[in-house]
């Protein structure tokens, strides 16, 4: 008579089916956290995010919120307190990424904080062409929800007065460098004088402007003298200059 085989399946324990599930889905699977040792509150986490947030932006801590954490996050238990820091790379004013992270037992985790307020910026009263000069009753300052602010806006009329519309606007949009621009100072074709600085030294020599440029703005020019192709910086409407360092 043959003997019939039995497979009997045991269920894993509780946290081991949580810890494993957490590495398989990427929630931040710290070894320590499946032995046995306590669990670090995902509250204290939040709590560091938010006070990491806070001092980073200046911006009071009821302004900011914390994205939530997964509940099946599984943290082995910090022995000091964890610490926080602004993750480094391109970030918007209005969202920012913490990396809370602990000493012993060693992990980070990256929360997501938000901004909820707003700022004063300068917006179009009525619709302006393009290249047309900005006037004063053109502008105004009116508070936008930070979240959906352009990078580089400007918060006061006078920095954008006089400045060129890049193209047309529309009433109600929020000026940006990427909306307008200062007027050229100088002219593609004109004869400038090239301060050129380096070393300690300094020398002035005659160069034509390549590309119309406004103040401190970049411009190529064809130095008069040797004919070379250098870049610099509009100083004044007839003075660029050059660094070699």
């Amino acid at each position: 008579m043959k003997r019939a085989l039995l497979t009997v399946m045991r269920p894993l324990p509780p946290l081991l089916t949580a810890c494993t599930l957490g590495l398989a889905v990427g929630l931040g699977y710290v070894p320590g956290a499946c032995a046995g040792e306590g669990i670090e509150s995902l509250a204290r986490v939040r709590a560091v995010a938010r006070a990491t947030a806070a001092a980073s932006t200046g911006r009071p801590a009821a302004e900011l919120e914390v994205a939530p954490l997964d509940p099946r996050l599984h943290l082995a238990e910090c022995e000091g307190a964890p610490a926080g820091r602004l993750t480094p790379g391109a970030r918007s004013a209005a969202q920012l990424t913490i990396e809370v992270y602990c000493a012993l037992p060693p992990w980070r985790q990256y929360v997501v904080v938000r901004v909820q307020a707003e700022e004063k910026v300068v917006i179009a009263t009525r619709a302006l062409a393009r290249l047309q000069v900005v006037a004063a009753e053109d502008v105004t300052v009116l508070p936008r929800e930070l979240a959906s602010l352009p990078a580089g806006y400007f918060r006061r009329a006078e920095d954008v007065v006089g400045h060129l519309a890049q193209r047309n606007l529309g009433a109600g949009e929020v000026l940006s460098p990427g909306t307008v621009r200062a007027p050229p100072l100088v002219h593609r074709g004109q004869s400038v004088t090239l301060l050129v600085s380096g070393g300690g030294l300094s020398v002035r020599t005659s160069g034509t402007a390549l590309a119309d440029a406004g103040l401190a703005e970049r411009v190529r020019v064809k130095n008069s003298q040797t004919s070379r192709l250098v870049e610099g910086v509009v100083r004044s409407a007839d003075t660029v200059e050059v660094s070699l360092e």
